[in-house]
């Protein structure tokens, strides 16, 4: 609903609601999305923000867009001293939305020149 509410706060896998790491990737992910619509400065010289990019490309039409973190892999590994060592990959994906009948809904392919996916 583009007239609602645009943020939910949502676990995937929902077994992460309540958790502390649940927590934790909450709170990264809204950071995330706080970078990169400008909110603070960038943690990396030269690094822009989506709306940096909209600005510098002449990008004056109104866009919308969602991103978000995901685990690419886990593991636990065992040190030779026996200490359990956590392994994780991460990534950002990020998707267009396109305004449609039943609402916004996630482009099939995001365009490779939208802002958000600079």
């Amino acid at each position: 609903d583009p007239e609602g509410a645009m943020q939910v706060k949502r676990f995937e896998p929902e077994w992460l609601a309540g958790t502390s790491a649940g927590e934790v990737m909450f709170q990264a992910d809204y950071h995330l999305k706080e970078l990169s619509m400008g909110e603070y400065e960038q943690p990396v010289v030269g690094m822009k923000s989506c709306l940096d990019y909209t600005s510098s490309d002449g990008l004056d039409q109104e866009w919308s867009a969602r991103e978000w973190f995901v685990v690419r892999k886990a593991e636990v590994h065992i040190s030779q001293d026996a200490v359990l060592v956590p392994y994780l990959k991460m990534g950002v994906e990020a998707r267009e939305q396109l305004l449609t009948a039943a609402g916004l809904e996630d482009a099939p392919l995001t365009r490779p020149d939208h802002p958000l996916v600079k």
